[in-house]
């Protein structure tokens, strides 16, 4: 015979109070340990690049395995397979993809990575010492940094919009981030587009578009050379 669940007679049990809590990301990165191939996936590059760059001593503190240790005296290949690199390798690694992408070589790559992570852990340090007032005043300040930031962005693009000028912006905001930042690590050389378009491995036709950008902006100089132009930094005045 089957029960009525509307009978209040009937004692159902109580469901039991779950345990479960949100994941920490942060401890699970620390945990985190893969293999060169996929290690060199996650970061875009390939695993000749990454085991290159472990060879020459990029990743002093990889956490290789025993098994590695045995397989570097064995075969490069068997040593790739038993390298393993923990979340700081992959961390390191990716940003210097970004500063190679940028144009940097690899030694500049990898000091220009090494100094943004001593910056990110210098401002740790900073940010545990604080206060819960404190600590609550920098989180207030940056949203607020943040806010203004995304209102001058969206009167930008109003103004493209009415100035018609948004037609010369088919280059996206990211091309031209890279274009910025080519330069700045790049300002005493003149290149022409091509030059640069190979340097970022990028199309000639959209780095064209955005070095008229910057132009307009007075961010760069064009000097026009027969059957080429050419183009320089200008520094910003003080």
């Amino acid at each position: 015979m089957k029960s009525d669940p509307s009978d209040p007679q009937i004692r159902y049990p109580k469901p039991r109070r779950s345990n479960i809590h949100p994941v920490d990301l942060g401890d699970a990165l620390t945990h985190l340990r893969l293999g060169i191939g996929a290690a060199a996936k996650m970061c875009g590059v390939s695993i000749r690049q990454l085991s290159y760059w472990s060879d020459k001593g990029v990743f002093s503190s990889d956490p290789d395995s025993k098994s590695t240790q045995k397989g570097r005296t064995s075969s490069k290949k068997s040593s790739n397979r038993s390298r393993i690199f923990d979340y700081p390798a992959i961390e390191k690694a990716c940003l210097i993809k970004q500063a190679l992408d940028l144009g940097y070589s690899l030694e500049a790559a990898v000091s220009e990575a090494e100094a943004f992570l001593r910056r990110n852990a210098k401002e740790e340090k900073r940010l545990q010492r604080l206060s819960e007032t404190e600590l609550a005043a920098t989180v207030g300040e940056q949203a607020q940094a943040l806010s203004g930031l995304a209102e001058r962005i969206r009167r930008g693009l109003r103004t493209y919009r009415v100035s018609g000028d948004l037609g010369r912006m088919a280059a996206s905001s990211r091309g031209l981030e890279r274009l910025i930042s080519f330069f700045e690590a790049n300002p005493y050389t003149v290149n022409t587009a091509r030059q640069i378009a190979l340097r970022l491995g990028r199309d000639v036709e959209g780095v064209t578009k955005e070095l008229e950008v910057l132009e307009g902006q007075r961010f760069i100089q064009k000097i026009s050379y027969p059957g080429n132009d050419i183009y320089r930094y200008l520094p910003r005045r003080k």
